[in-house]
């Protein structure tokens, strides 16, 4: 027996109802309107997949083309490279450009942030790259110049200069006097007619990439600025190559900071001195801003190029209660809370460098 209406309820509760009066009761309107609801999204997808989808992988990438090559072979080896999650939109859009059909053999360097219609343009006009540049973990400003002089880019000074130039230090979004620190760590392919300053902007592209919204919010977190967190980052890069100990060493220096106490870290003397790695009591008192032994605070920019793990331990310390630590002599360190516990460790590592 089916209930009785209440007074003024439809007749019709089919739940199509709604879409008809969202759709109108003409079947061709309707028609018109679901298509287009599917083209927006289609062409929403489809957009993302080709313009704003960059290398999953977050690194740069050597893609080999052969002689022979299928357009198909190709994007099937941009898939397993991370480039695209999306190989059949591009071989939908690529044969749609005319892309499929000339596709020129060669190495091909694909940076971090190319997006993948970018890496078909490229494909498709022959743009190989020309040189290979690899940034190590801690490299300073001066160290990138030097190499990128060392493949023709030219002088180092001149290279310097473009680096610590302000205005294009500000267009890059760096609040710095340089680029220290922000020439992220990994490998770069540039073309031929590349000048340095366009591979300054693909090394600091690749440093925004990583910049992800998690990391910003650690940031927020700790209470640091990105200018702050490089700095903190570079100094725990040159302090110790060791994954496992960035961590710890970033909770010292950040306990320190708490407590405002100096770091007293030699790499920012290091830095001060221009890279003279032998350090006498003597430089410890040299008058510079870098020297972090003189000076409490940060120093006034990085002192080199932190790696993602550096970043990483700066962003998510151990919650440790240590103020001191000592190079134990096979990579990792010794960690302190007080000062005599401190001087304990040294003595115990002296004692043992003695001994036979």
């Amino acid at each position: 027996m089916s209930p009785e209406r209440e007074e003024g309820e439809s007749v019709n509760n089919h739940p199509s109802e709604s879409l008809h009066r969202i759709l109108g009761k003409n079947p061709v309107r309707s028609v018109s309107w679901i298509f287009l609801i599917v083209f927006a999204l289609f062409s929403a997808w489809n957009i993302n997949a080709l313009f704003y989808e960059g290398n999953t992988r977050s690194r740069s990438i050597l893609l080999d083309v052969l002689p022979g090559d299928s357009f198909r072979k190709v994007i099937t080896k941009m898939y397993e490279e991370g480039i695209t999650h999306y190989p059949e939109t591009l071989v939908f859009w690529g044969e749609i450009l005319g892309i499929d059909t000339n596709i020129r053999s060669g190495e091909y360097g694909i940076s971090g942030d190319m997006s993948p219609i970018r890496v078909l343009m490229d494909l498709h006009e022959g743009q190989k790259y020309f040189y290979k540049v690899t940034i190590p973990e801690g490299f300073t400003l001066n160290q990138v110049a030097k190499r990128l002089s060392s493949i023709g880019m030219g002088s180092r000074a001149a290279i310097l200069k473009i680096a610590q130039d302000p205005a294009f230090v500000k267009s890059l979004g760096i609040d710095s006097t340089s680029l220290e620190g922000y020439l992220f760590p990994d490998t770069y392919f540039f073309p031929r007619m590349a000048t340095p300053s366009d591979a300054f902007r693909m090394m600091v592209s690749r440093f925004w990439h990583d910049m992800n919204k998690d990391k910003k919010q650690k940031m927020e977190r700790e209470h640091l600025s990105v200018e702050e967190m490089v700095t903190l980052a570079s100094i725990v890069q040159e302090e110790t190559g060791n994954p496992k100990d960035m961590p710890y060493v970033a909770s010292v220096f950040m306990n320190r900071l708490t407590r405002h106490m100096r770091l007293q870290s030699d790499p920012t003397v290091i830095y001060a001195l221009n890279g003279r790695r032998h350090l006498h009591s003597r430089d410890l008192q040299v008058d510079s801003p870098y020297n972090t032994y003189k000076y409490p605070g940060l120093p006034p920019t990085p002192i080199a190029s932190p790696g993602e793990q550096a970043i990483e331990a700066v962003l998510s310390p151990r919650e440790t209660p240590f103020l001191y630590f000592v190079s134990d002599g096979h990579g990792g360190h010794l960690y302190a809370e007080t000062l005599k516990d401190q001087d304990a460790h040294i003595r115990k590592l002296i004692r043992s460098k003695k001994e036979p």
